[in-house]
């Protein structure tokens, strides 16, 4: 990179923005914070819906004629395909976001995620057409990971960009608030529809949560359509200081960086995936408890994240986004075991407890500050395609095979979740580690930081 390029490294301190008129200033913020949140509400709604599918539907209605454990791990390799789509749509509908704007890419992936979900619910199954449908539902899964693969990485880098500097943590965590809100609303769909009797369920039930989507893709459309354009890029655009190739830039200026971002969200990844993902299947199929168990835990957990997300991003604010990052990541690893001694009790109101201690207070820990950890850490000119590097290669290593290496672990173990709960543990233990590996960006202590510096510099001789 030139070192005209490098020289706008970090998003501007406090002192350092030059802040515009307050009334016009606060209305741009909240409107991209709602552009931001909405897109993520479809985001989570989609991928809940379709793991929550992939464990529960998706191995019976697509997958029928081989063994149930072939069948599920069939159905999760599917919802591993999404993963391994992001990074390709991700990068090339980021470049466009580093090139072009963030608001009109982040309009297309609202299109591309609604279209491939709406058609999900659409598809004929198994006994209807064959071996199309198990093929005409990948076709769907890539179209939402290709649209996916933009969407969360553009929605930190819009909030975080249009922020002012000592409430970055805040805006840059809504929306991962906006991803729960998907979740809940996805999971109490699901929940009501699989009230359902079997047949009714796996005949037509299933699809219902599916079509609804169609109402918030027309919401997200209208509210980011009348989003402004962050003025960080406009600047950027204006000046002329674009890459022609935004995330090579990224990895050629800092690729020590790049390195640690990508494992700081493992634990995040690993964890979360296989709670969402995996222990739907593991409740019905080891503990032969119902799938309303785990769908009903994770609604609740998801609802206490929508209040402790924003509070940790505003946490970061006031002491800084590592400290907040590291007790999460530390948090998981000494949780893991407890995790699954409690939902082995078959009690639903601890299994209730084990996932919202997990998520709510200890991965979104992470989750709340890692947009805005990524994004200050990233210059404005790469900072899209940059931060959906990071999150997409993150996604492929270890969100889209959490479900599937959690199936096999589980099998190993005899269907015991003993090494499953190690893994969980040793990637907390990863996250944390490079995470203290990485400089602290929040204004609050890198200034604090440099006055210190400043306070024991030896003065130079006269």
């Amino acid at each position: 990179m030139s070192p005209k390029t490098s020289e706008s490294t970090h998003l501007p301190s406090a002192q350092d923005t030059a802040a515009p008129p307050a009334m016009s200033a606060r209305t741009r913020q909240r409107r991209t914070a709602a552009a931001s949140v909405v897109g993520s509400i479809l985001e989570w709604y989609d991928f809940f819906l379709f793991g929550a599918s992939a464990a529960l539907v998706f191995n019976k209605v697509f997958f029928p004629d081989i063994s149930p454990l072939a069948a599920t791990l069939a159905s999760f390799a599917t919802f591993g395909l999404g993963f391994a789509v992001r990074p390709i749509g991700g990068l090339i509908l980021a470049h466009l976001g580093d090139r072009i704007g963030r608001r009109p890419v982040l309009i297309l992936t609202v299109v591309l995620m609604g279209v491939g979900t709406l058609a999900i619910g659409l598809l004929p199954t198994y006994h209807q057409i064959g071996i199309w449908a198990p093929v005409l539902l990948v076709l769907c899964r890539m179209l939402q990971g290709f649209g996916v693969g933009a969407e969360l990485g553009g929605a930190y880098v819009m909030s975080t960009e249009a922020a002012s500097a000592e409430k970055r943590g805040f805006y840059g965590s809504l929306p991962g608030a906006g991803e729960f809100i998907g979740v809940v609303i996805a999971s109490g769909v699901v929940a009501a529809v699989s009230t359902l009797p079997e047949h009714d369920f796996l005949d037509w039930g299933w699809r219902i949560p599916f079509l609804g989507s169609a109402l918030v893709v027309i919401i997200a459309l209208l509210i980011r359509n009348a989003a402004p354009e962050t003025e960080q890029f406009e600047a950027t655009r204006d000046s002329g200081k674009r890459e022609k190739l935004p995330v090579l830039a990224a990895i050629k200026a800092r690729p020590k960086a790049i390195a640690l971002l990508i494992g700081s969200g493992c634990a995040t990844a690993i964890a979360s995936y296989a709670i969402q993902g995996y222990l739907p299947s593991y409740l019905t199929n080891q503990l032969g408890l119902s799938s309303g168990t785990s769908v009903l835990g994770i609604t609740i957990a998801s609802a206490v994240s929508i209040l402790t997300i924003p509070l940790a991003g505003a946490l970061s604010d006031r002491v800084g986004r590592k400290p907040v990052m590291i007790s999460g990541a530390v948090a998981i690893t000494l949780f893991a075991y407890p995790f699954f001694w409690l939902v082995d009790t078959r009690e639903p109101w601890l299994i209730y407890l084990a996932i919202t201690i997990a998520f709510a207070l200890m991965l979104n820990s992470i989750f709340a500050v890692t947009g805005t950890f990524y994004a200050e850490s990233l210059p404005t000119e790469v900072r899209y395609s940059g931060l959906v590097f990071v999150r997409e290669i993150n996604g492929v290593i270890f969100a889209g095979t959490s479900p599937f290496v959690a199936t096999l672990l589980v099998d190993a173990g005899g269907d015991r979740p003993w090494y499953l709960a190690g893994y969980m543990a040793a990637a907390g233990l990863a996250s944390a580690l490079c995470v203290w590996a990485l400089p602290e960006t929040a204004p609050v202590r890198t200034e604090a930081a440099d006055a210190a510096a400043a306070r024991t510099e030896v003065p130079a001789e006269v």
